[in-house]
Order: structure tokens, then C-alpha cells, then sequence
């Protein structure tokens, strides 16, 4: 059994010794993990990864055990991973409604790829009703309790949308700095961080924590698996520009 994830230890000056003996795991190159990466993910969460062949393993918190399903020999996916922790810590996961969610992938992001691993780590990404602030014409957002014709000048709102991200799931996005050197602007809220947490241990983000550990002055990235696959062209279609050039 892993040694549990002591987050004491972030705070002290050891932090970055804990942080190497915890690190999260490296994904293969298609973004998944094998046993050891699993125990690690698991571990993380202080839960205990038993692996009883190469298709079928159990992921147990306590006294609750939830079944975890390999999608090849050896392969496991790290949604399903972590939907297997949220569960048997008795919390709630979110799946994806693709007949209401809108991605709109900005900046090139894989959105979808994103809500799903945020949603099994018990971050809801998208409204199943509609949402507690306004949305207006322009992209503007804020809450329902401010007077937008006033403060903002805007003269036709409307209630978010099902469908529309939640407000952790947006500010992931707006929070990640323009360059390297600045910090995630969105780590004081904890479903922020929580979300930080679960794309680190999916290999979507690089999170790299401050001078003492903690995730506030930390610096975050995306990966180059949280972004869309670049679109491929026929050969006819490359065959056709080659002859244009």
C-alpha cells in the first residue's frame, strides 16, 4: 500500500521534497497511464489501488471499494480513474451532455477532453439549469444580483444557458497567464484548485507550486495534450496544395 499524500508537508520548507516523492505520473503518448501510474493518481487522493489482472483492478477509500475497468491490457484511462476516487470518497461525478454543452476550445484547448476530467473529479462543468448570473451580448458575465443596465450599460441580458460553463469551468480557462512568469489568477477559490489538481494528474497541466508549497503563488500550464489534435489533410488535399506551391 502507497504511502497517503501528506498535505501538511506543503506548508513547511520541505515542500519541495514533497513534492518529488509525490509527483504526478507520466501519461503515455495516448494520455494513458499503466499500474503504477494508477497507484500513483490513486495515492494522491488517499485512496489504495488494487490491481487484480491487467483489465480489472478496485479503487478503495476506507471501507468503500468502487470496480475500475482497464479500456486495454494494461491501459487505463485517467477518467475513469478518477471518477473511481471521487466515488468511493461517496462524492458525486459529472458527465458530459454533449446534446447541450457548446465547447467552444479557446485558444485551441480540447474543452471536452478538459470537462471530463474536471467532472469525474467532482467539478461540474457545464449547467444542467440555468445559471445564477447573466450573460450578455458582448461575453460579459456577472452576477445575477448586480444591475447590468446600470453598471455596464447593457440593455438586453439573459440568464446563462444549460449548456454554458459553470463559473470554476470558466475561470479555469480565463485564469492561466499569458506567459510563464505570472500566476494563475483563480487559485484562491478551492473548486479552482481542485480542478488544477485533477488535469495535473491527467497530464493536461504542469503545475510547478510556490517558494513554500503552496498552489495561490503557484505557476500552472497547459500541456500539449490538453490542446486539440492539429487537422489533417487528405492526400489528394496535400497532394493538390503541393502542386499549388
Amino acid at each position: 500500500m502507497q504511502a497517503e499524500l501528506d498535505f501538511g508537508v506543503y506548508a513547511t520548507a520541505q515542500s519541495n521534497w514533497a513534492r518529488r516523492k509525490n509527483a504526478p505520473p507520466q501519461p503515455d503518448a495516448d494520455g494513458l497511464f499503466d499500474a503504477n501510474g494508477v497507484d500513483v493518481i490513486c495515492g494522491r487522493r488517499q485512496c489504495y489501488f488494487e490491481g487484480g489482472s491487467d483489465l480489472f483492478g478496485t479503487v478503495q477509500f476506507k471501507e468503500t471499494r468502487v470496480p475500475l475497468t482497464a479500456i486495454a491490457p494494461g491501459k487505463w484511462d485517467p477518467v475513469a480513474v478518477l471518477a473511481a476516487c471521487t466515488r468511493a470518497h461517496g462524492s458525486r461525478t459529472y458527465e458530459v451532455d454533449y446534446a447541450t454543452a457548446k465547447p467552444e476550445n479557446p485558444g485551441g484547448l480540447d474543452e471536452i477532453k478538459i470537462a471530463r476530467v474536471v467532472g469525474a473529479d467532482g467539478t461540474r462543468p457545464y449547467l444542467s439549469k440555468p445559471g445564477r448570473y447573466f450573460e450578455a451580448a458582448y461575453g460579459v458575465w456577472a452576477p445575477v444580483y448586480r444591475p447590468l443596465e446600470i453598471e455596464q450599460g447593457f440593455r438586453e441580458t439573459f440568464r446563462a444557458r444549460v449548456g454554458r460553463p459553470t463559473w470554476a469551468f470558466r475561470k479555469l480557462f480565463e485564469g492561466f497567464p499569458l506567459c510563464e512568469d505570472e500566476h494563475h489568477r483563480f487559485t484562491g477559490d478551492h473548486r479552482v484548485r481542485r480542478a488544477l489538481r485533477a488535469l495535473e494528474d491527467a497530464g493536461l497541466v504542469r503545475i510547478e507550486l510556490g517558494p513554500r508549497g503552496g498552489m495561490t503563488p503557484a505557476r500552472c500550464a497547459w500541456t500539449a495534450r490538453a490542446y486539440l489534435a492539429p487537422a489533417q489533410l487528405a492526400p489528394a488535399d496535400e497532394e493538390a496544395l503541393e502542386m499549388l506551391a
